[in-house]
């Protein structure tokens, strides 16, 4: 009932997020009624079995998915300067590496001789922009498809989502970005590769 951006949009993406996980909930129990249904008449084992190890697997992939997400560190900052985040070598081409800078998560993309940062939540149902990829000129968020530019986080037209972006630059090998969120759609010139000789 709530899966349009009428109530994305007056929920706000938090609320709306947190009220759709409750699916999760939902389906969790109608699985566990249904099975329990089918396994008080079934005298062979095989079905209970296949059961457990489907739900260790379903639960095993949750807990996995957490613990990298937990692993991803937070490059605090306690001052107003630029912070080392990775190296260019830690990128793929036209992919992002998700940094965590002062508890706001960071996607910085390569793409070409160009390196750019971007928050990494997209706007339109919160999904990880950084494990997207950059198509057509965009990143483009794995979950839906929307498209922001990366040197501005803006949509581009005739849509209007935007995303913060970041301060980038580049010494050596090595990529720093400034901790503080620029405002949506504030462009960025990329910062430039430049290849050793």
């Amino acid at each position: 009932a709530t899966s349009h951006d009428f109530w994305l949009t007056n929920l706000t993406a938090p609320v709306w997020k947190r009220l759709h996980m409750l699916v999760y909930l939902a389906y969790g129990l109608l699985l566990a009624h249904v099975a329990l249904g089918v396994l008080q008449a079934e005298t062979n084992g095989l079905l209970a079995a296949l059961l457990g190890v489907g739900m260790v697997v379903v639960l095993g992939l949750h807990w996995y998915a957490a613990q990298k997400e937990k692993a991803v560190a937070d490059i605090s900052s306690t001052n107003d300067e630029f912070v080392l985040a990775c190296k260019v070598e830690d990128i793929s081409e036209n992919r992002a590496r998700i940094v965590s800078l002062a508890g706001e998560r960071v996607a910085i993309f390569k793409y070409g001789n160009n390196v750019s940062a971007l928050s990494n939540v997209c706007q339109h149902q919160n999904g990880p922009l950084g494990e997207g990829k950059i198509m057509d000129g965009c990143v483009t968020c794995p979950w839906h498809g929307f498209q922001y530019l990366p040197a501005s986080g803006a949509s581009p037209a005739p849509f209007t989502e935007k995303v913060p972006t970041f301060k980038v630059k580049i010494v050596g090998s090595e990529i720093f970005v400034h901790p503080h969120p620029l405002p949506p759609g504030t462009h960025v010139a990329p910062a430039q590769i430049h290849e050793e000789k």
